[in-house]
């Protein structure tokens, strides 16, 4: 091995990752990796598997990244410097949140990277900051999540570690503001989103702006929006697809000129029978896609009930109830409501399970209030 094929390789496995070919990136960062150790070039070998442990995961892989980082953390005397701890170390946080991986001292690993951060940079730096209004947004602590964001924005550029994408910060704060009810503050945060040219960025961007259309229940604006998650969308990453049909679902399910929800006809249950995963989603993505899916079926309830539409992602135009005369199609109130609890107790499984690593109840809580509606709809044939 020769230090020119140490760096053909890592020009290689650059270039593949700059084209968003994550897999490709993550073969050939493992072998940057084998070639610095057989050089003996100890930091490097390091630097490599951390950036292969990083396109893993957006190849759909965590798992492989993971075991990776296991490796590297656990490797006795590996000499490890204070920089490259405190990335591995922040990679291996961010797996901890969002996907399966047995964790719940958030916060200890939380202060090891400050303590790491101060130690190398003299200040804790955006990236610290970032993990921790990550944590209090998964504890549903809203308000205390966008403080965080803000002061890592304001950190961005200044000492300490950065963050990777000013944009992934931007959309958080956006998302935090929708959450408290600040549409103001929202829009300013989505127009931060850059730049323009990152299909990252397109993609929050977007995303971000379905949030915002949902909010003011505007639906030629979501479903717009959710046509350009679509359509940024990574062949390499299957749950990005999934985000994108979540996406879709609260869109198409504000238009009452889609018809029935509960139709094998409507929109959405024809992407449905295409995309709908064979496996569990990521963990990152299971409370919303499957409370999403409740919200599906309470809105097939609803068009039987002869109701119109109402989004259940904020809920700022609460349902209004029928009268029994209205119904559309009342024998099948009760067939609907028993899919809708169906999947209100499926969507509860998945609540329980995040609710429980991050150590709240706002999940479970959000399950019971979208069960208390389809249950007061079908509360008014029942009288």
């Amino acid at each position: 091995m020769t230090e020119d094929e140490f760096d053909d390789l890592a020009d290689r496995a650059d270039e593949a990752r700059n084209a968003g070919d994550m897999w490709t990136a993550a073969l050939l960062y493992e072998q940057v990796r084998d070639t610095g150790l057989a050089l003996g070039w100890q930091a490097d070998s390091l630097w490599a598997l951390r950036l292969a442990a990083e396109c893993w995961v957006d190849a759909s892989e965590p798992d492989r990244s993971i075991q990776l980082l296991l490796d590297a953390l656990h490797q006795p005397g590996s000499g490890i410097d204070g920089t490259e701890q405190y990335w591995l170390h922040s990679l291996f946080l961010d797996h901890a949140m969002y996907y399966d991986v047995a964790v719940t001292d958030f916060e200890e690993r939380i202060e090891h990277l400050e303590t790491l951060a101060l130690s190398v940079w003299g200040h804790e730096g955006a990236k610290t900051l970032t993990h921790r209004g990550s944590l209090l947004s998964c504890r549903g602590q809203w308000q205390e999540a966008l403080v965080a964001a803000e002061r890592a924005w304001a950190h961005r550029d200044g000492p300490g570690p950065g963050v990777a994408s000013n944009s992934s910060l931007a959309a958080e704060a956006c998302l935090h503001s929708l959450k408290l009810g600040r549409r103001a503050d929202a829009e300013r945060w989505k127009d931060t989103i850059c730049p323009p040219d990152n299909a990252w960025a397109r993609w929050e961007l977007a995303s971000c702006q379905v949030e915002l259309a949902l909010f003011d229940n505007d639906a030629a604006a979501a479903r717009a929006a959710s046509r350009r998650t679509d359509a940024l969308c990574n062949a390499q990453q299957p749950d990005q697809f999934l985000a994108a049909t979540a996406d879709a679902i609260a869109a198409l399910l504000l238009d009452p000129a889609e018809g029935d929800p509960a139709s094998p006809s409507h929109l959405i249950r024809v992407r449905l029978a295409h995309e709908e995963p064979r496996r569990t989603p990521m963990f990152w993505l299971r409370f919303s896609w499957y409370s999403r899916l409740a919200a599906l079926e309470l809105a097939g309830l609803r068009h039987a009930a002869g109701m119109l539409p109402a989004d259940d992602s904020y809920y700022r135009r609460p349902q209004v109830l029928p009268r029994p005369e209205d119904a559309r199609l009342p024998g099948e109130i009760d067939q609907r409501l028993a899919a809708f609890e169906h999947a209100c107790d499926t969507a509860l499984k998945h609540a329980q399970e995040a609710d429980t690593r991050f150590g709240c109840s706002w999940r479970q809580e959000e399950v019971a209030q979208l069960r208390r509606r389809g249950r007061d709809v079908a509360a008014v044939f029942r009288g």
